[in-house]
């Protein structure tokens, strides 16, 4: 298992997110990084056994009541929903 700090760095770097099977997945957890941040990610992370992701949701729920964690939250939904209903990327590939 390699460094999980340098795999959570490659994803924030990249805005690399898990996609969900449906665009209905993605808006469900975009709705849950919203209202309960990081809440979202974390469900993400465990349905697509990406552990980067879990301990993203953990930080961004841990930091949210500086704001900061619940920006990044909806930004990450948003990231998530967008990669499932359409496979879009805001960075080139």
């Amino acid at each position: 298992m390699g460094n999980i700090f340098e795999e959570m760095w490659d994803d924030v770097k990249n805005q690399s997110v898990p996609a969900m099977d449906s665009a209905n997945m993605g808006i469900l957890i975009l709705l849950l990084n919203i209202f309960l941040p990081g809440i979202g990610s974390i469900v993400a992370g465990v349905m697509k056994s990406k552990t980067s992701t879990i301990v993203l949701g953990v930080i961004q729920l841990l930091t949210s009541a500086f704001i900061l964690g619940w920006i990044f939250s909806i930004w990450w939904g948003i990231l998530i929903y967008q990669k499932s209903a359409n496979g879009w990327s805001p960075l080139p590939k």
